[in-house]
């Protein structure tokens, strides 16, 4: 393990030979323009087999999906919501989106708590008016919450906006909705509005064929009413298969949370030893701003480009994870694809502003965790950090008592 405190520059020149630069993203150079090309090749190769090899896909999309590719239909493959053998996806899908306008129409349309309220996209109180119970605290939350919910992009860019529609929010609010009733162990929690987010707004870029920054209000009724209720049904599923992992950070208690800041904890004071004694003197506890980084899984705290690069990576890390539950990390400390690598990248991106962090006291750092200043963010500098976390991973992994201490102190 290298020493705690002088890691940077050989993480740094790890990262930069793993993701070759970008990571076969978008660059400022003419070179990476033939390795594009060819991941880019290796990407149509894998989707055109009779029976899609998961391995090879989470291998190319761990670098990012390659631009003119269905980003949705990857990230469904890869979470195992789109069956892998080609024959059988059609008829799969329709199964799926039938089974959720049943629930839809069962859980959500059929609740008391809609009953004085027909018109699902409105903002009346349904919840007041006609909610007894769960079900009518539930829809209150869920519309209380819906609003706050941000689309970071560009100030130039009309897409920020569509959040703020009401059908977009209609489709948010029935999948959250059903979610949690039929989640009555964890229920609605605030942050699975963020979680959902990127769900939707990649399908509306598939959908579309527009990137992020040229989405706008406009796209719902170019797409029509058939192809949104699909795009409905599949966030709902893939929301599901993703908060299966990490179920446990939804729970009573949230011990799934109370393990990960620990060990953020822990890895920041073996990678970064001068910010983690400066965060304990200034007696800054990092679960505020770690709770919001986790439950939203970095939604609220980069643009929504840059979060859809990272997850990539992370629904990619958790394809390759699945099934092969080896080693103390992955057994012992929860998932090692949406929590071991989000862990080591909330590391990265925390030991990124260090130098900022050391030169503040206690109420400037207070207010700077809140907010990350990372609108000037790329795909660049998300792929850095992945490459850090990804060395930190192995590194730790190969010698895990190094974090056992706060595997352990996470358990009692």
């Amino acid at each position: 393990i290298p020493h705690p405190t002088a890691p940077r520059q050989f993480l740094l020149r790890a990262s930069s030979l793993m993701t070759g630069g970008n990571g076969g993203s978008g660059s400022s150079s003419g070179a990476p323009a033939p390795k594009l090309s060819r991941r880019r090749q290796r990407f149509d190769a894998a989707l055109a087999l009779e029976s899609v090899d998961k391995k090879v896909l989470s291998e190319l999309a761990w670098s990012g999906v390659s631009e003119g590719l269905s980003r949705s239909e990857i990230w469904q493959l890869l979470l195992g919501y789109r069956p892998l053998t080609r024959g059988r996806r059609a008829e799969a899908l329709q199964k799926k989106r039938e089974e959720y306008q049943h629930l839809r129409q069962s859980l959500y349309d059929a609740s008391p708590a809609l009953a004085p309220d027909a018109d699902t996209n409105g903002s009346g109180s349904a919840a007041e008016a006609g909610g007894v119970g769960g079900e009518g605290a539930l829809l209150k939350q869920i519309r209380k919450d819906l609003p706050r919910t941000q689309l970071r992009i560009g100030a130039d860019s009309l897409a920020g906006k569509l959040v703020d529609n009401q059908q977009f929010q209609g489709l948010m609010e029935r999948v959250l909705f059903v979610w949690a009733v039929r989640q009555p162990a964890s229920g609605y929690v605030q942050g699975l509005n963020d979680v959902l987010l990127p769900l939707i707004v990649v399908g509306l870029m598939d959908a579309s064929g527009r990137p992020v920054e040229q989405l706008d209000v406009g796209v719902l009724s170019q797409i029509g009413e058939e192809r949104f209720a699909e795009i409905e049904a599949d966030c709902y599923w893939c929301l599901t298969k993703i908060l299966s992992e990490i179920f446990d950070h939804y729970t009573h208690g949230q011990p799934g949370i109370q393990r990960m800041v620990q060990r953020l904890k822990e890895i920041i004071r073996r990678i970064d030893a001068p910010l983690s004694a400066h965060l304990g003197e200034q007696h800054i506890d990092l679960m505020g701003t770690a709770f919001r980084w986790i439950t939203c899984l970095m939604v609220r705290e980069l643009p929504m480009v840059c979060c859809i690069r990272l997850w990539d990576t992370l629904i990619a890390e958790s394809a390759q994870a699945a099934g092969q539950r080896i080693g103390a990390l992955a057994s012992d400390c929860g998932s090692a694809g949406f929590e071991a690598l989000l862990v080591y990248f909330c590391a990265c991106f925390t030991a990124y502003f260090s130098a900022r962090l050391q030169a503040m006291d206690f109420e400037a750092m207070t207010f700077f965790l809140q907010q990350m200043p990372t609108d000037g963010f790329a795909e660049g500098e998300v792929e850095v950090l992945l490459g850090e976390a990804y060395v930190l991973k192995c590194l730790f992994q190969q010698a895990p008592r190094h974090l056992d201490s706060s595997c352990n102190e996470a358990s009692r």
